[in-house]
């Protein structure tokens, strides 16, 4: 059987704070927002819907490798702070 170890302390649980999401989901989701959504509005002319669509799916794919790299960083951080402590 599988055994997986359960911290007594629990200070660093992620909490929900909207929506439903931790404070770095919202932190990537508003920066993509922020990027994609203009950028839709001003090509949706020269450029036509698809296109301009496109572009703020691209634009979200570079928030989520944001957000990928962010959890990586808390990660690891969080690994040498495990290995420190044993």
């Amino acid at each position: 059987m599988a055994y997986v170890p359960v911290p007594k302390d629990l200070s660093r649980v992620k909490s929900k704070i909207a929506f439903n999401m931790t404070k770095r989901q919202l932190v990537c989701f508003g920066g993509g927002a922020l990027l994609g959504v203009p950028l839709f509005f001003l090509t949706r002319g020269p450029l036509g819907n698809s296109t301009a669509a496109m572009c703020m799916v691209l634009m979200r794919s570079v928030t989520l490798a944001g957000k990928l790299f962010i959890g990586l960083v808390l990660t690891a951080d969080f690994a040498v702070m495990s290995m420190r402590t044993v």
